[in-house]
């Protein structure tokens, strides 16, 4: 591979689908990494919808002005702005769904090629042995006030541009059994990334807890105990169990600038209808319908961003319950025997580390929004808790 093409390929993105599996039960084995086509048809019906509304409605209200003698400068604003949104999704639906990066293995070295959505293709091949293990990560995926967790399992090199995917999910039911199995297969290292950078793990302590570690003396060195929680935390001590709950609300900065912005926009749209009809305009039923709608989603999402984690060690569990002015709404528990690692897990996608509890069936993370040094201290506090130090 040449340097001209190692330093085209720098900015490409780690991994482009949300669901992959390379399967190794026979060889030649091969997977292509591209975006699911069902979310970019998805994507590209409802850009096309989006432009075909916001064009109707321009041309429209453009149609009544030249009638009636009246500006409906709101409204060709608003279509206008739909319309350039429907163009970008059509364009990034399509241009998703073109680019792919596709793998072979043959037992013995990696072919990968890599098509952009506008370019030459890209290809070169990489010897197994050049690769150092196998690598877990969770990224949090985020766009405004939606989000959640995508699961990635790859083959880690120290080139990020041969790094070679094995399983991407946004499921992680057995994750933890599925990376093992993987580094197995390869008979190579398991490896994540915490606060402590890439973390390696051999592949004969894969299955033990976090307890059989502390016995065998392979748990990493944990601080002493003797310093006070941190303020962000509020710490209740019972007799069976300890609740863990960060103190105010941390509010995610993507959350509340989609927050302002849908604000504004339900604002705008009611503010344009009532003007609309004092000066004697029928402004039409949809629009005052798709605005009570945008109101009631901006209501819903502001509640969510009054959720608050508690993180609750019990004598056989560890659990995080998700709560709402106090009434539980969900709540994710793993038994204690059955806890392997508790790390910081780096999420590059938003810049933060959260607390990671892992077992072989789950991870359940806690504290996404809390300061780093932090999470430093409640990671060696909920080990120490749970070795019985």
């Amino acid at each position: 591979m040449s340097f001209m093409e190692i330093v085209m390929l720098v900015h490409v993105p780690d991994h482009f689908s949300t669901k992959l599996k390379f399967d190794f039960k026979k060889l030649p084995a091969s997977v292509t990494d591209r975006a699911t086509l069902t979310w970019s048809v998805l994507g590209f019906i409802l850009g096309s919808v989006m432009l075909w509304l916001g064009s109707f409605e321009l041309f429209s209200f453009l149609r009544a002005e030249k009638s009636q003698e009246q500006s409906f400068l709101l409204v060709e604003i608003f279509a206008f702005i739909v319309i350039l949104i429907a163009l970008g999704l059509i364009f990034y639906s399509v241009f998703s769904f073109i680019r792919y990066k596709k793998f072979l293995f043959d037992g013995k070295e990696f072919q990968m090629s890599y098509q952009p959505a506008v370019g030459i293709k890209h290809q070169f091949k990489e010897p197994l042995a050049n690769y150092i293990g196998v690598r877990l990560r969770v990224l949090f995926i985020q766009s405004g006030l939606f989000n959640r967790n995508r699961y990635i399992i790859d083959l880690y090199h120290k080139d990020s541009n041969k790094i070679v995917p094995l399983y991407i999910s946004t499921n992680g039911k057995d994750i933890r059994k599925i990376w093992e199995s993987y580094a197995k297969f390869f008979k190579m290292p398991a490896l994540s990334v915490s606060d402590r950078g890439l973390v390696q793990r051999e592949c004969e302590d894969l299955d033990k807890s976090l307890k059989q570690l502390a016995t065998s003396g392979k748990l990493p060195l944990i601080a002493s105990g003797l310093f006070p929680a941190p303020d962000s935390l509020a710490i209740t001590e019972r007799k069976d169990s300890v609740l863990i709950e960060p103190k105010g609300i941390f509010w995610d900065t993507f959350s509340t600038l989609f927050l302002f912005i849908a604000i504004a926009a339900s604002f705008v749209l009611l503010a344009g209808g009532v003007y609309l009809t004092i000066i004697g305009t029928t402004f039409p039923l949809r629009y005052w319908i798709f605005g009570a709608v945008a109101l009631i989603a901006v209501m819903y999402f502001a509640l969510r961003l009054f959720i608050s984690n508690i993180l609750i060690l019990g004598k056989d569990y560890v659990s995080v319950c998700e709560t709402l002015f106090g009434a539980e709404t969900k709540e994710n528990k793993i038994s204690t025997d059955k806890i392997e690692n508790i790390e910081l897990s780096y999420n590059p996608t938003i810049g933060r580390y959260d607390l990671t509890i892992i077992s072989d069936d789950k991870m359940i993370t806690f504290g996404s929004r809390l300061p780093v040094s932090d999470l430093l201290w409640l990671k060696d506090f909920v080990i120490r808790k749970l070795i019985g130090n």
